[in-house]
């Protein structure tokens, strides 16, 4: 068995003293093995860890605590280096199991030592379990910081009360270059960076002051060729340090450089978009945060924009993702030059804010960012087109922190893809509601179908030429729990952008065309009903299944049904529909061009199109009594319909002297409040027996 004699002529080398070596043995917290074929000597943090004590340690191979795909490896490599046959340094991190069944994994250093003649294993490990579990739960770029820690090596320090460095461990010269001699007897703080001695100074101060308890800190020393590393220090002093003659604070140095410079990187990949070079959100939001607080001292406004691309992901599906990365990094330069705060949320999303002051002034970025977007982006010899919807927050009437001026932006922004393309939006608090209202239609859209809270009402529509009752049109309501009565201005936009206009359509013309069947054989006579169909129904490559199968599910009349579409819609796809008023004429249905002379040229589409009904917007209708244009562009719409041959319908109908001009005009049909208001079913009954 080896002595303490044996084991202080192993460290006779380092000129240690005697209580100083093997305090530092027994307080580090490592553990420290000597060993030949057995472990000779173990110190108390090995015998506390491995749960043995150091009778049983003594009694145990080395190799036994190697893991067991390894222990023959391990087994060969002891014996070899206790017969003097290797002599390098091993390190990396192992594991085994304690006495109590416990994984522990440990990072380790081994050496051979030779000591007359004899050849002694040196086994010094620290506790890395906690790390290397936690290591475990942590996904790609820490596992690439782990692999840079496996393999780092500690350094071993004893710094007495005046920070006069007393004892510095072999490893401080592959760490850092230097050698034991070169640093011993010298400060500690002449090693340490500037900026960082203070702070050392005060976990130094800490640990004599309250010695048992140990600091943990970071800081920069200098190596050999003059470069600052990064380290993680542990610095700890036994309660009864004095009275075991330890000269000072035991202090166990990581280097940390690599993984700083890693920590770094994720910094860059965290906080800025790595296409354009552009911060992200979270940098966006501490800067506009800071410039607040300037701000509030100065007494300037801040400007918050929310820029949103228009259909960007088709640039991509259409061109490339390369180059819709060109046109990206394009946009982000440009922004740069407007010299303001410039950030890149996500995709097709780009924030900026600048203080100012005067709105003019926001108003004039604004503009230069339209004039961004004026000229086609070119590439590749093709000329690409972006559009964009901006929205704007002003501090200090918008809101008071980056948060609220943010979101504020982007409602704004919203309101903007509304309005059209390249449209530029001020937040207000009617823009709020008007959003805020659509998010709630948004979500409660499908269940409202489910729950029935939609309604059919029905317009009378009546013939100035016998006036009497000819047909209806359809008008969806929604009776919607928390808003109230809608009309359809507030809900069809959404259910347009959603998508659920499908679902929507397929119920209004189920149940006009059951309803009003049922009101046909009731009263025993005929009426048509106008349904109207937006441009996502009324292309809808089911449109025809939908009307047939509905059509033959109640055995309604072709005859009696009236599509009603605008010009905009039918001017969309002008090829497809064409096909598709073929089909609907082959089957007998009649098509009404809505709020015609509003949109497109009218003229085109009725050449271009066969119709059946021209319907006057209401706005000409109302204005025509005190408006000669408009009154001019009744009748020329009534003249017109009678030249091609196809009923002419006004609607906004609203007083007798209504209703006496175009009667007199030869208007064929009508309708408005001057005969009824939109009724529910319950009551369409009620009016024929009052009309007819």
């Amino acid at each position: 068995m080896i002595r303490k004699a044996k084991v202080l002529e192993i460290f006779r080398k380092e000129k240690i003293s005697k209580n100083t070596l093997f305090q530092i043995l027994e307080e580090i917290p490592a553990a420290v093995l000597f060993y030949r074929e057995k472990i000779l000597y173990a110190n108390q943090f090995a015998c506390k860890i491995s749960g043995y004590s150091l009778e049983e340690l003594k009694e145990k191979h080395p190799w036994e605590f190697s893991p067991e795909g390894k222990r023959e490896e391990v087994k060969e490599r002891i014996l070899k280096r206790i017969r003097g046959e290797f002599l390098e340094d091993s390190e990396g991190i192992t594991s085994f199991f304690s006495k109590q069944g416990k994984k522990i994994y440990m990072k380790y250093r081994a050496k051979t030592i030779n000591v007359e003649g004899e050849y002694y294993g040196i086994f010094f490990g620290i506790d890395v379990t906690k790390e290397v579990e936690y290591g475990k739960r942590i996904e790609g770029w820490i596992k690439r910081l782990e692999e840079f820690l496996r393999y780092s090596s500690d350094i071993l320090s004893i710094i007495d009360e005046n920070g006069r460095i007393v004892y510095k461990s072999p490893s401080v010269e592959e760490i850092l270059g230097w050698s034991q001699k070169e640093l011993i007897g010298k400060s500690v703080f002449e090693q340490i960076h500037p900026d960082d001695r203070v702070r050392f100074g005060i976990a130094h101060k800490k640990v004599f002051e309250d010695p048992g308890r140990r600091f943990l800190i970071e800081y920069r020393v200098k190596d050999k060729e003059r470069r600052w590393r990064y380290m993680e220090g542990s610095i700890y002093l036994p309660e009864n340090w004095e009275d075991l003659g330890i000269e000072g604070a035991i202090l166990n140095e990581r280097d940390i450089s690599k993984r700083k410079e890693v920590e770094s990187s994720l910094q860059k990949i965290v906080h800025y978009d790595p296409l354009t070079g552009l911060p992200r959100q979270s940098r966006f939001l501490e800067g506009l945060s800071s410039e607040l607080v300037r701000a509030r001292l100065i007494k300037r406004y801040v400007s918050v924009i929310f820029l949103n691309l228009r259909n960007f992901k088709d640039i991509n599906l259409i061109y490339g993702i390369s180059v819709g990365d060109y046109i990206l990094k394009e946009i982000a330069n440009k922004l740069k030059e407007l010299k303001i705060f410039v950030s890149r949320f996500f995709g097709d999303a780009f924030g900026l804010f600048f203080s100012a002051e005067g709105i003019s002034e926001i108003s004039e970025i604004a503009e230069k960012i339209r004039e961004i977007f004026e000229s086609p982006f070119k590439i590749g010899g093709r000329e690409i087109r972006i559009s964009f919807y901006l929205g704007i927050s002003v501090y200090p009437t918008d809101g008071s922190s980056a948060e609220e001026l943010l979101k504020k932006a982007e409602l704004a922004s919203l309101k903007a893809k509304e309005l059209g393309e390249n449209r530029i939006s001020f937040y207000s608090e009617e823009i709020e509601r008007d959003v805020l209202e659509k998010g709630i239609i948004r979500s409660s859209l499908i269940k409202a179908l489910e729950k029935g809270e939609f309604v059919i009402y029905y317009q009378p529509i009546i013939s100035l030429r016998n006036e009497k009752t000819v047909g209806f049109e359809a008008l969806i309501r929604w009776i919607h729990p928390e808003l109230g009565f809608l009309y359809p201005d507030r809900f069809i936009p959404v259910a347009e952008e959603t998508g659920f206009i499908l679902k929507l359509s397929e119920y209004v013309t189920e149940k006009a065309i059951r309803e009003t069947k049922k009101i046909q054989e009731e009263v025993g006579r005929n009426f048509f009903i106008g349904i109207n169909f937006s441009a996502k129904q009324f292309l809808h490559e089911d449109l025809l299944g939908v009307i047939d199968r509905t059509i033959k599910k109640y055995g309604f009349e072709y005859s009696d049904l009236v599509l009603e579409i605008t010009e905009r819609t039918a001017m969309q796809q002008p090829e497809r529909t064409k096909k598709i008023l073929s089909e609907l004429r082959k089957r007998g249905i009649k098509v009404a061009i809505d709020d015609f002379g509003t949109a497109y040229s009218s003229m085109e589409y009725l050449i271009e199109f066969d119709v059946d009904k021209i319907k006057i917007d209401k706005k000409f209708v109302l204005s025509m009594l005190e408006n000669e244009k408009a009154m001019s562009i009744v009748k020329m719409v009534v003249n017109l319909s009678e030249s091609i041959n196809v009923n002419s319908l006004a609607e906004g109908v609203e007083t007798e002297e209504h209703f006496l001009i175009l009667k007199e005009i030869g208007c064929t049909e009508a309708q408005g409040y001057y005969f009824s208001p939109p009724v529910p079913f319950e009551k369409i009954k009620e009016f024929l027996k009052r009309v007819g």
